[in-house]
């Protein structure tokens, strides 16, 4: 299995898990059975700092600042936080560690993704978790734990992936062009910071997803009824999506 597939697994495992217990703490149910409130927050504890430590290492500060925001919320009655809801804590960590890397900027691994003849694939690899890939007009994405820019420069785009977990992920469209039959591009960004540039002058469509995070569009698309449709559907869940249209 790839480094980033693995980063996806355990992060969904860590969200199902960060999701369970927060449902069943709320039900109450943790309070009859503390041995397994313990032996939960013990495994969460465990892969977190796991990912603290790894994100120290690729000097990512979203995967520092969110891990620690979750820790938080485990312990928010030894803070004295326990009224602060858990979105409102993990949106501050995820403010927090865009506000350092943007302080601290330790020059995120650029990417550009071209296609000029539809016909070839490329895969990027560096420090941290991500894939770049592009074929037939079609392009993906994906960042875990690491701070990256892409560009992606596609001819008649059909269909497009960006995805997002515990990092800081920025996407510009630029020189891209859609296919005349129209395009669509799945966004999921989850505990993370993402930023998509489209061109003002493409026709967009959003539809939202949306829990518990926060889901941004900065200006307007073309209304133009002429132009072929770009589809973007966003699954955004405890972090922070913002889209601009430029």
């Amino acid at each position: 299995m790839k480094a980033y597939r693995k980063n996806s697994v355990v992060v969904g495992i860590l969200l199902i898990l960060f999701a369970v217990m927060l449902l069943l703490n709320k039900m109450g149910v943790l309070s009859e059975f503390p041995s397994l409130k313990f032996i939960m927050k013990i495994a969460l504890i465990v892969i977190l700092t796991y990912f603290i430590v790894e994100s120290i290492g690729k000097k990512s500060f979203l995967g520092v600042t969110i891990p620690l925001g979750i820790i938080a919320c485990l312990f928010s009655d030894l803070l004295g936080i326990a009224m602060v809801s858990p979105f409102i804590i993990i949106l501050v960590s995820i403010l927090i560690g865009v506000g350092l890397s943007m302080i601290f900027d330790n020059k995120p691994k650029v990417n550009v993704i071209t296609s000029h003849d539809n016909s070839e694939v490329n895969h990027f690899k560096g420090s941290g978790s991500e894939k770049y890939s592009e074929v037939n007009g079609k392009f993906e994405v994906e960042n875990g734990f690491g701070e990256r820019t892409a560009y992606i420069s596609v001819k008649d785009l059909k269909r497009g992936s960006i995805d997002n977990g515990f990092g800081l992920l920025t996407v510009y469209l630029n020189g891209t062009t859609i296919d005349p039959s129209g395009a669509k591009i799945s966004l999921d960004n989850g505990l993370g910071k993402l930023q998509v540039y489209i061109p003002k002058e493409f026709r967009v469509s959003v539809n939202v997803d949306n829990g518990l995070g926060t889901v941004n569009t900065h200006g307007n698309a073309s209304t133009d009824e002429s132009l072929p449709l770009l589809k973007l559907d966003i699954d955004n869940g405890l972090g922070v999506t913002d889209i601009y249209f430029e």
